[in-house]
């Protein structure tokens, strides 16, 4: 746990800021790279890219406070401090794909294909901002006497290294999204592909997770989430195959 990098007189500079900038300027860099070679507009990706950080941003903070109600209500200017760390990825992939779908309609790229390109480094951001988390020592993991437990100096046990679970989940799904994008594929199936994934990720490992309150059949917020994200995703991709089937049905042989 390491989470001021080093002070400029009075103001700390914290771990977790740093590697978030750091996640989403080699995503960024990534996606208009690919983008490029792709034949897509690098000025509209710019945009696009903008608004879904700017909006992800937002999303992914209001959702932690939403989860975390509680402790907030309690201490209410800790809602403005973000330095301190508290995102929910959650709600950033959602207000940012929704910022993106909405800007996206409204120019002459390929929709499915961008949210593909997206969703395909989405993970990779995730496992780099994972590694924020550890050293700012939130989105911990209960008391176990794992082998892979760590201890942080906040308490006395050892806890499960939740954010290097998360860290390696994501990164394992950026690789399956990878192996997809180089094989032949419907637009939209990488992004759906990518929801899937991840909900499962993120509703196994969140059992093993020590600071969130249960919601729901003893379910915590972020897996009643990641358990609609799954089956609405799910949906879609199961359609997709089956419209695809059909389609393939009426082509003279």
């Amino acid at each position: 746990m390491y989470p001021i990098l080093f002070k400029i007189g009075n103001f700390a500079v914290y771990s977790y800021g740093v590697i978030i900038a750091f996640s989403i300027f080699l995503v960024s860099f990534l996606i208009l790279q690919r983008g490029g070679k792709e034949g897509l507009s690098e000025e509209i990706l710019l945009n696009v890219i903008f608004l879904i950080v700017i909006s992800g941003l937002f999303g992914a903070r209001l959702l932690h406070i939403l989860v975390h109600f509680s402790y907030y209500f309690r201490h209410p200017l800790e809602v403005i401090a973000i330095r301190h760390g508290g995102m929910a990825v959650q709600g950033g992939v959602i207000f940012g794909l929704a910022a993106g779908i909405l800007f996206l309609r409204r120019t002459n790229l390929p929709t499915l294909m961008v949210l593909d390109l997206l969703a395909l480094y989405f993970p990779l951001g995730q496992a780099i901002g994972r590694l924020g988390c550890f050293l700012n020592g939130c989105c911990y993991g209960k008391e176990t006497n794992f082998f892979l437990s760590v201890r942080f100096p906040f308490d006395n046990v050892s806890r499960h290294p939740t954010q290097i679970y998360y860290c390696l989940s994501n990164l394992f799904v950026f690789l399956i999204l990878f192996f997809l994008w180089k094989g032949k594929r419907k637009n939209g199936t990488i992004l759906l592909i990518y929801f899937m994934l991840y909900s499962i990720s993120r509703y196994g490992i969140d059992f093993l997770r020590g600071n969130l309150e249960p919601l729901f059949l003893s379910l915590y917020p972020t897996q009643v989430i990641s358990f609609f994200i799954f089956l609405i995703a799910g949906g879609f991709f199961i359609f997709q195959i089956i419209r695809g089937n059909c389609h393939s049905d009426n082509i003279p042989g």
